[in-house]
């Protein structure tokens, strides 16, 4: 073979050679000399081709507004002229005797003191009185902003652990399903509930005590204690107002629960707001009117000792 044949068998060898290369990596050549632009096309792996892709825009939801609050119930101003009363029924079982004594309750505005403070005039009676109680009159000066005694007539008697209010203080705001403290004990909150009282419907909050706790001890053997559950207080929703109290004490002798025991219930009878023309007569009811009362609220108080 002469040299010039030599060259050119050379020359298209080195050809084949290029035309495979170039066919291999055809399309790694393709997007070196399209440039940027088809490289970009290519990123997109799909059935379409990406210029036909619709646009995608991310669009946030508006933020709900927020419900509006609750608004707060406006508690009852104490002004002259408030007037409230409530009649109840006791019981109570000691070594096998027992007495059935009635009460009677009343709250009266009758002065305005200051800008903020008015005195509320109080008394308590019984009747029946088998054990013939000493009859009760007080007098306590009322923060009218916060619902509170500030000054009492006389002096507590050392012997009673705990009491519940007539009014709810205003830092008292019932809500269901959570606890309120009463006097340093914790109640537990329903309702609102609705109960008729015979003078028409009261929506009430019921608070039911928590936990058992010290109720009277004069010093000697005898102790009374609430057992947790045994202290009901349903508060007029809106006004804070006590419209029902039922509370059982258990007598402990030496720390030693007994089957001895005092329970008394009261029901709101008679209510005069600062601009009616009348206020409750201090009058003592009758047993049957005490009863119907009662009933119409939804209280069997046959079953008093039971509960």
């Amino acid at each position: 073979m002469s040299q010039r044949q030599t060259q050119w068998a050379a020359t298209a060898a080195a050809l084949v050679i290029l035309f495979v290369l170039g066919w291999a990596y055809r399309d790694e050549i393709g997007l070196l000399v399209a440039g940027p632009v088809v490289i970009a096309e290519r990123a997109y792996i799909g059935p379409y081709p990406a210029q036909f892709l619709p646009a995608i825009l991310l669009v946030l939801e508006p933020t709900p507004e927020p419900p509006p609050p609750t608004p707060m119930p406006t508690p009852p101003t104490l002004r002259v002229g408030l007037s409230v009363r409530w009649d109840g029924s006791g019981y109570i079982f000691f070594d096998g005797y027992s007495w059935r004594p009635g009460t009677h309750l009343t709250y009266v505005v009758d002065q305005q003191l200051d800008s903020d403070t008015v005195r509320v005039q109080g008394e308590y009676w019984y009747s029946p009185n088998p054990l013939g109680f000493d009859d009760e009159s007080w007098y306590c000066d009322y923060n009218t902003t916060t619902n509170r005694a500030e000054f009492c007539s006389g002096e507590d008697d050392p012997a009673w652990k705990w009491g519940y209010y007539w009014l709810l203080p205003t830092d008292r705001v019932p809500v269901s399903g959570e606890r309120l403290t009463i006097d340093g004990q914790v109640f537990n909150v329903t309702g609102p509930h609705t109960m008729d009282t015979g003078a028409g419907a009261i929506s009430y909050w019921q608070l039911r005590n928590r936990d058992r706790f010290l109720m009277v001890s004069t010093g000697n053997e005898w102790k009374q204690y609430v057992e947790a559950g045994d202290a009901r207080l349903y508060y007029e929703v809106g006004s804070g107002l006590l419209v029902y109290s039922n509370v059982k004490r258990t007598f402990y002798e030496h720390d030693e629960s007994t089957s001895n025991y005092v329970q008394y219930e009261e029901l709101i009878s008679q209510r005069a707001e600062p601009d009616a023309a009348t206020e409750p007569a201090a009058e003592e009811i009758s047993a049957a009117d005490l009863l119907a009362q009662l009933s119409a609220a939804g209280i069997d108080p046959a079953t008093l000792a039971a509960r």
